[in-house]
C-alpha cells in the first residue's frame, strides 16, 4: 500500500493500522457471491478504503466503497492514494459531513470509521477531538446506523473517551459487540470494536 499524506491531514497512525487490521478480517470473512457495499466515514488519507479494497481484490471478490470526509484535502488525498494503488475504479469519494450524503434507507454491508475520539473541542483540532466526551462525532454516526442500517459497524475509540457508551448505544440499536481489540499506547488504550446487527 502506497500512501501519500497531504498537509493538515491525519497521517496513518497506530489507530489507523489497528482499524485496518480488523476491517481486513471482517472483509475476508464476508466476501461472497455479492459485491460488498462499504462506507468509510472520515476517510483521511483513504487508508481504510484501501485496506478494504486490497483485501477484496486479492481474494477475487467485488466491492464498492464510498469514502466520505468533511475536509476537501482529505478527499483529494484519498483520491490520489486510490489512483496510486490502482483502486480508484472501486470507490467514490465525496466531501461532506459524516453520512449526510447517503440516501435514507440505503443499506450497506460495512460501515467503518476511525473518527476523532479524544475529549476536546472539535473546532480546535477536528483531526483528533471528538467533542467534550470524545464520542460526540461517533454518536452522530451511530444515529445514522440506527436509522438506516448496516450489517456490520467497525468503530475505533480511546480509553480516554466514554467508549463504553458507544457499546451501550449500539446495543440499543440492535447491534452486539462481537470483536474488540485494545492496544495500549503511551497514555491511553486504542479500542477497535466490531458490531454485528442482531435484529
Amino acid at each position: 500500500m502506497r500512501i501519500k499524506v497531504l498537509s493538515n491531514i491525519y497521517p496513518p497512525a497506530e489507530d489507523s493500522w489497528q482499524t485496518a487490521e480488523l476491517l481486513r478480517w471482517v472483509v475476508s470473512n464476508y466476501i461472497g457471491n455479492k459485491a460488498l457495499r462499504i462506507i468509510d466515514v472520515g476517510s483521511g488519507t483513504g487508508i481504510l478504503t484501501l485496506a478494504a479494497l486490497e483485501e477484496v481484490v486479492s481474494r477475487g471478490g467485488t466491492a464498492w466503497v464510498l469514502s466520505i470526509d468533511h475536509d476537501i484535502n482529505a478527499s483529494v488525498s484519498t483520491r490520489m492514494n486510490l489512483v496510486d494503488n490502482g483502486l480508484y475504479q472501486y470507490a467514490d469519494v465525496v466531501t461532506a459531513n459524516l453520512l449526510d450524503p447517503v440516501k435514507a434507507e440505503f443499506h450497506v454491508d460495512i460501515i467503518v470509521s476511525n473518527p476523532p475520539y479524544l475529549p476536546g473541542n472539535w473546532h480546535e483540532d477536528w483531526r483528533i477531538f471528538g467533542g467534550p466526551h470524545g464520542i460526540e462525532i461517533t454518536v452522530q454516526i451511530i444515529h445514522w446506523v440506527c436509522r438506516d442500517g448496516a450489517s456490520i459497524v467497525i468503530l475505533t475509540q480511546s480509553s480516554l473517551s466514554n467508549w463504553d457508551e458507544v457499546v451501550h448505544y449500539m446495543g440499543m440499536c440492535g447491534f452486539k459487540l462481537t470483536i474488540i481489540k485494545a492496544t495500549h499506547y503511551f497514555f491511553e488504550d486504542i479500542i477497535t470494536m466490531v458490531f454485528e446487527r442482531t435484529v
